[in-house]
C-alpha cells in the first residue's frame, strides 16, 4: 500500500515539474523579451497563489488547525529566507535578475556599513558626522593583496589614502628596502600624510601578509575637506602641528624654512578656498619625454600619436632614479608598471636561461610593456647595471589613458586582437591556448566598455570562482522546488492530489525555468547543461514527493497542518521574494493583471474536478475532490489506528 502511494506521489511530482525542462527547451528556440517573461512569471505566480490558498491554507482551516498552520507557515518562511541567503552568497543569486539585484543591494549595504565603521576608527576621520562617512563611501574601493604585493613605491603620486581592513602592511624607506620602518595593522591608515600634503609618497608600501585594504581616492578626500567643517578644522590643526613639520623635513627632505613657509601658506589657502596646495610636485620631465618619444624602442604603439595624446601620456609618467644594483622588478612579480630608460643600462636576467648572457638594454629602450598590458607576471628580473634614470607608467595610469586617448586605445586593441599577446601568454607565460583566448575575449570586452584591462595573472582564480556559480545556481533552483514536492507527497496520503494544485505548480514552474535558463546562459552555461539541471530538478521533485508521502503517513491533523503551513509559508515567501519582484522588474504595470489571470485560471481548474461523495466527517482528510490514480487505496490521516 505504501509503495502505491509513493509511486502516485512520484508521478504527480514529475507531472507538476515537467514544465521545468520544457521551459529550458523553449529557450533553445525562443529567447523571450523582458515583457513576455514578466507576463508568464506573474501569471504563474498568481496560479500558485490560488493553489496555496485553496489546497493548503483552505483545507487546513477546514480542519480547525489554524495555530498549527500559522506556526508551520512562519517556520517555512524563515527556513526559505535563511537557506536562500546562504545559497545566494555562494553564487545562486545569478539564477534570476531579481535575486541578482537583491544580492547586489545587500552587498552594497554591507559594504557601506563596513566602510563607515572602519573609517571612523582612524584618527583622521574619527568622530565625523555620519553624513561625511556616507559621502566618502561611494568612492571607496576594496583592494585584496597577496603577501609581498606592491601597493605603491617611493616617489609615486599620492593619489589615495589606505586603511587596513585585514592583514598587515610594511612601509620601507627608499634607501633601505631590507628593513621596514613601520608595520601597519588592522584599522590603521597609511599614506595619509602624502595624500593631505599632495607630495609624492616618501616610502614604499608592501603587503606583509595577505591583506585587504580600503582605498579612499585623494579626490574624494579633497572634496570632503571642502564640504565638511569638522574635517576642514582637523586638517587645519594638522597643518599647524609639529608632526606635519617633521614629516616634510624628515620624509620629504624639505628645508625647515621651506617646510614652515609651505605650512603657513597651506593653512591660509585652506581657510580661504577649502583646498591644500601640493607641497612638492611629482617628478615627470614631460618635455624631455616628448623629445625622446620618437626614439623609443621596444614599444612602437606610442609612435606617431596625436600631440594631445603624447601630452596625456607624458603627464602620466613618473621620473625616478635607480642606483646601480637596484631592481626594477623580479621574475614572477605582478607586472604593475612598465619603464622607459632615459639614461643608463638595465640587465634583463632570465633564471631559466642557464648560462645564456643576460640581455642588456640602454637609453630609449622600453621594457615590461607586454607583461603590463596583459597583466601577467614578469618573466625576467630587471636590474640597473649603473645609475639609471627612467620613466615609469603604472597600470592604473594605463587604464586612465585607455579611456582618454582614443588613438592609443585603438592601438592597444590591435595588439590584443593580434597574435602577439596570445603568443606571449602561451610561449612565455605557458598559458593553455584556451586560457589565452579567454583573456583576449575579456580584454576586448573591457576595451569596448572602456573598462580596465583584465589581469591575466588573476584569470585562473576568477575563472574558478565563476565556475562554482552553476552549482550554487542549481542549489538555488532546488531550494525553490523543495516545498512543492513536500506538498504533493503529503497530499497523496489521502490518495488524492488536487487538480488546482498541480495546475498551479505546473504554470509557475514554466516561467521559472524560462527566466532562469536565460540568466544561466548569460553566465556561460551550455544549453545541454541547463537542460540536464532542470531535468534533474524534475526528478528531485518526484523523489521528494515520494519521500513526503512516506514521511507523513499516520500523522495527526495537527502535524499535517504544520506541514501544510511549512510548505505554504516557504512557497509564499518564494513567490514574494523572487517570482513577483522578477516579474515587476521586467514588466512593470503588466504584472497586476497577469497575476490576476493566473489566479483565476487556477481557481477555474478547481471547478473541473469531479466530485465524490464523502461521509459526514471529512475534517482533516481533505474535503476537496481531486486527481486519483486507479488502484490507490484511501488512507486516513486523523489517526493511524482509527477504525
Amino acid at each position: 500500500m505504501l509503495d502505491s502511494i509513493a509511486w502516485t506521489a512520484f508521478w504527480m511530482g514529475i507531472i507538476s515539474a515537467c514544465s521545468l525542462p520544457l521551459g529550458a527547451l523553449t529557450t533553445r528556440f525562443w529567447t523571450p523579451g523582458d515583457r513576455s517573461t514578466a507576463v508568464l512569471m506573474a501569471f504563474g505566480g498568481g496560479a500558485l497563489l490560488a493553489a496555496l490558498t485553496i489546497d493548503l491554507v483552505g483545507s487546513a482551516l477546514d480542519s480547525g488547525n489554524f495555530n498549527a498552520l500559522a506556526l508551520g507557515a512562519i517556520l517555512g518562511g524563515l527556513l526559505f529566507v535563511g537557506l536562500n541567503q546562504v545559497v545566494n552568497d555562494f553564487g545562486g543569486f545569478l539564477r534570476k535578475s531579481s535575486t541578482t539585484l537583491d544580492y547586489l543591494r545587500r552587498q552594497e549595504h554591507r559594504r557601506v556599513k563596513q566602510i563607515t565603521g572602519q573609517i571612523g576608527r582612524t584618527d583622521l576621520f574619527r568622530d565625523l558626522a555620519r553624513r561625511d562617512y556616507l559621502a566618502l563611501a561611494p568612492s571607496v574601493r576594496n583592494l585584496d593583496l597577496a603577501k609581498g604585493a606592491e601597493i605603491y613605491l617611493a616617489g609615486d603620486p599620492a593619489d589615495a589614502l589606505y586603511i587596513v581592513a585585514s592583514g598587515e602592511v610594511e612601509l620601507y624607506a627608499p634607501s633601505d628596502q631590507g628593513r621596514p620602518i613601520e608595520r601597519i595593522q588592522r584599522n590603521e591608515a597609511f599614506g595619509w600624510l602624502s595624500c593631505i600634503t599632495g607630495a609624492p609618497t616618501s616610502e614604499a608600501a608592501l603587503a606583509a601578509t595577505g591583506a585587504s585594504l580600503w582605498v579612499i581616492p585623494k579626490a574624494a578626500i579633497d572634496s570632503l575637506i571642502r564640504n565638511s567643517p569638522e574635517l576642514n578644522q582637523r586638517v587645519h590643526r594638522l597643518l599647524r602641528s609639529e608632526q606635519m613639520d617633521a614629516y616634510l623635513v624628515e620624509r620629504q627632505s624639505m628645508a625647515p624654512e621651506a617646510a614652515r613657509a609651505w605650512l603657513d601658506r597651506a593653512a591660509q589657502t585652506l581657510l580661504s578656498s577649502g583646498r591644500v596646495p601640493p607641497a612638492q610636485p611629482v617628478q615627470r620631465k614631460r618635455d624631455l619625454f616628448r623629445e625622446r618619444l620618437a626614439e623609443v624602442r621596444r614599444f612602437p604603439m606610442i609612435h606617431g600619436l596625436p600631440p594631445e595624446e603624447q601630452e596625456l601620456i607624458a603627464g602620466r609618467l613618473i621620473y625616478k632614479t635607480r642606483r646601480r644594483g637596484e631592481h626594477f622588478f623580479h621574475r614572477n612579480d605582478p607586472a604593475g608598471r612598465m619603464f622607459f630608460i632615459e639614461h643608463g643600462t638595465v640587465s634583463l636576467i632570465d633564471p631559466q636561461a642557464g648560462h645564456r648572457v643576460p640581455e642588456t638594454i640602454h637609453e630609449n629602450d622600453a621594457f615590461g610593456g607586454t607583461s603590463m598590458l596583459t597583466g601577467a607576471r614578469h618573466t625576467v628580473t630587471a636590474v640597473a647595471t649603473e645609475d639609471t634614470n627612467a620613466w615609469e607608467l603604472r597600470r592604473s595610469d594605463l587604464d586612465e589613458l585607455l579611456r582618454t586617448a582614443p588613438v592609443f586605445a585603438q592601438r592597444v586593441r590591435a595588439f590584443v586582437e593580434g597574435h602577439e599577446a596570445t603568443d606571449y601568454l602561451t610561449e612565455r607565460q605557458h598559458f593553455p591556448d584556451e586560457k589565452a583566448k579567454r583573456w583576449r575575449r575579456s580584454a576586448l570586452h573591457a576595451l569596448a566598455a572602456r573598462q580596465p584591462l583584465p589581469a591575466a595573472a588573476a584569470l585562473s582564480l576568477a575563472h574558478r570562482e565563476v565556475a562554482g556559480a552553476p552549482l550554487a545556481i542549481f542549489l538555488g533552483i532546488t531550494l525553490d522546488g523543495i516545498p512543492e514536492s513536500l506538498v504533493i507527497g503529503a497530499s497523496t496520503i489521502q490518495a488524492s492530489v488536487s487538480l488546482s494544485l498541480i495546475v498551479g505548480l505546473f504554470l509557475s514552474n514554466y516561467p521559472e525555468a524560462l527566466s532562469s535558463s536565460v540568466g544561466m546562459r548569460r553566465q556561460g552555461m551550455s544549453p545541454g547543461r541547463i537542460l540536464l539541471m532542470w531535468s534533474g530538478l524534475m526528478l528531485i521533485t518526484g523523489i521528494g514527493a515520494a519521500a513526503g508521502s512516506q514521511l507523513f503517513v499516520g500523522a495527526g491533523p495537527e502535524i499535517f497542518a504544520v506541514m501544510q503551513g511549512l510548505a505554504a509559508g516557504a512557497m509564499l515567501t518564494m513567490i514574494a521574494e523572487t517570482m513577483l519582484p522578477e516579474a515587476y522588474l521586467k514588466g512593470g504595470s503588466v504584472v497586476g493583471l497577469s497575476t490576476l489571470l493566473g489566479f483565476l485560471v487556477a481557481i477555474y481548474s478547481k471547478t473541473l474536478e469531479p466530485t465524490e461523495p464523502h461521509g459526514p466527517d471529512t475534517r482533516g482528510t481533505g474535503s476537496e475532490t481531486s486527481i486519483r490514480i486507479e488502484g490507490t487505496p484511501q488512507v486516513q490521516t486523523t489517526h493511524p489506528n482509527q477504525p
